[in-house]
């Protein structure tokens, strides 16, 4: 088992990442409300792999990796930082982070970190339910799609997977991965649009030590990371003009030179690729290069979105229901009729990612034997909604402090009792994760923190 510390003044960022940790089952992983506790469990244990916020209030991220390398610490450090704050991501790599990622990011991201970091394959459950998710289907669409997908995987061809966003593009690639005949080797995917302009050429194709100011070691690229296996390139059509010259030579010389480096060198990769965008219609606009376009486009496969495959749609909830009912301790409950049909009448603007969060907010909000369709908040967690959920549960909401008022303020206070306790009760039912709460609420992390602090201000207490 391998250690990892994990440094943020944020707990539900902590927890969050110590979770996803413990779920992969290679890792132990201890925790560090800040830079200073960090920065003396660093030098008092031997950890294998430290994440870090960067902004923290006591020493922040930056800070504390100088520290732990004047003390002859040698640990690789990965920072975790906002999309908005690309200079720390920068002045990170220029100290000798190994790697950083964007807020937000997804449990995977953490996931492709630790097994990049150790070199390790994905092992346990979590390879089968990429398989498992992907192979959920009776449309006669998906049935042909995957057919042709178990072919092109023994094969080396390039694959450009297309459709909208949610359909399950990534789930794809690795489907074809792990048919394949380099199963057994890595299976790199780069966020092409989550990664700034001004990174992402040395995270395609790394760098040498002195390639620019504060390059203090060499730093392979994805392309050299992913040898021997597949490089998937998620979200192709954000990958600006400029690069997109030295990918196509990548890809047609089987060759990627680092920045400062000399001479290029060798690689055996198989590049899948993904887009939610018309490269045709980019390519006629001039933001996309033809040649690259020919050279990706060797076989094509369409994901169709969720609207246009519902015979799929109970099966993909039975999976969901089942995945997070165990993730998050409930029993499984079976999904009502009149909640079928509303999933089923739903259009489905997320496709199966909405699909996924949809049946996990039901299946930790529902309190009855099964999840009906008012556990569903089909158009979001509103006033409205929650009344109505309320109403048809009988439920009844402790009486508003002004009720005694006109009806008008009796009506404003009422609204706000709803808010306030519609926020407890998710808390509750999320043992008090925020993150997780916000994300059921589909709101912000700070948004619910406001609120929290507006409710403590009027002196009601909002935790345990």
């Amino acid at each position: 088992m391998k250690k990892i510390l994990i440094v943020d003044d944020d707990d539900n960022m902590r927890e969050a990442v110590k979770e996803t940790i413990l779920r992969m089952n290679i890792a132990e992983a201890a925790t560090a409300a800040g830079g200073r506790e960090g920065y003396s469990k660093a030098i008092s244990d031997n950890f294998d792999l430290i994440i870090s916020d960067i902004r923290m209030p006591d020493i922040d991220g930056l800070s504390m990796l100088e520290m732990l390398k004047v003390t002859g610490i040698d640990v690789p450090i990965c920072f975790i930082t906002a999309f908005g704050s690309v200079t720390g991501a920068v002045d990170a790599l220029k100290l000798g982070a190994y790697d950083y990622i964007l807020k937000p990011f997804p449990p995977e991201a953490i996931e492709e970190l630790v097994l990049r970091t150790f070199e390790l394959k994905k092992l346990g459950k979590a390879a089968p339910l990429y398989q498992k998710r992907s192979t959920i289907y009776k449309s006669a669409y998906m049935a042909h799609l995957f057919s042709i997908a178990r072919e092109v995987a023994q094969s080396d061809a390039t694959v450009l997977i297309t459709g909208e966003s949610g359909t399950g593009k990534e789930v794809l690639a690795r489907f074809i991965h792990e048919n394949s005949k380099r199963s057994t080797a890595n299976f790199v995917a780069v966020n092409c649009a989550a990664i700034p302009d001004t990174l992402l050429e040395s995270e395609l194709f790394g760098y040498e030590k002195g390639a620019f100011t504060g390059a203090s070691g060499r730093k392979l690229g994805k392309f050299e990371t992913a040898a021997g296996g597949v490089l998937l390139l998620d979200e192709l059509g954000e990958i600006p003009l400029h690069l997109q010259p030295k990918l196509l030579r990548v890809i047609q010389e089987k060759e990627v030179e680092r920045l400062g480096g000399e001479k290029p060198k060798k690689v055996d990769v198989r590049i899948l690729a993904t887009t939610n965008r018309d490269l045709k219609e980019m390519v006629e606009e001039g933001s996309f290069r033809q040649d690259l376009y020919y050279r990706l486009n060797v076989i094509s496969l369409e994901l169709p979105p969720l609207r246009q495959r519902k015979e799929d749609l109970p099966e993909l909830v039975n999976f969901f229901v089942e995945r997070y009912s165990e993730i998050n301790h409930r029993p499984k409950k079976p999904v009502s009729k009149d909640a079928l049909k509303a999933l089923s009448d739903f259009n489905w603007p997320g496709n199966v990612r909405e699909l996924e969060h949809t049946i996990e907010r039901a299946v930790v909000l529902s309190k009855g034997r099964q999840i009906e369709e008012g556990d569903l908040f089909l158009h979001g967690i509103t006033v409205k909604s929650f009344q109505e959920r309320v109403d048809s549960q009988d439920e009844t909401l402790e009486p508003s402090e002004t009720a005694t008022q006109s009806d008008g303020a009796a009506s404003i206070a009422t609204i706000a009792d709803m808010e306030r306790q519609l926020i407890l009760k998710t808390l509750k039912q999320v043992s008090y994760n925020r993150t997780k709460a916000a994300e059921l609420l589909g709101i912000t992390v700070r948004t619910l923190r406001n609120k929290m602090n507006e409710y403590r201000d009027l002196g009601i207490d909002m935790e345990e």
